[in-house]
């Protein structure tokens, strides 16, 4: 599935967010698909918008509970470091959320 493609037509947002809920578990490479797709998004469809949002959030309260519970990011290769740092710069930079409390989680990933 193309989503980004698919993100130009405001008729299949219903198609996008249905793809996103079939992860059990997004990884670092979805995540970044995920915020970059929210950036395309119209928020004119605030239904689908917000539906985005909220997975966006809860994969990342996932990964950082893991993080709490491992002491460190080291279960993530450093490409997958590299992709949640970006996932959260661009989510903070795009207030899907709030930067100041992942800046310091985006600081260990450096």
């Amino acid at each position: 599935m193309d989503v980004k493609e698919m993100v130009r037509d405001k008729a299949r947002y219903k198609e996008i967010v249905a793809y996103f809920q079939e992860f059990n578990t997004l990884g670092a490479q979805e995540l970044v698909l995920l915020i970059d797709t929210i950036e395309l998004m119209s928020e004119e469809i605030f239904e689908h918008y917000k539906a985005l949002q909220e997975i966006l959030k809860k994969a990342v309260t996932e990964i950082l509970m893991r993080r709490q519970r491992e002491g460190s990011f080291g279960f993530l290769t450093d490409s997958q470091k590299c992709q949640l740092s970006y996932a959260l710069r661009k989510a903070g930079n795009l207030k899907v959320l709030l930067w100041e409390k992942y800046e310091e989680y985006d600081m260990e990933l450096q």
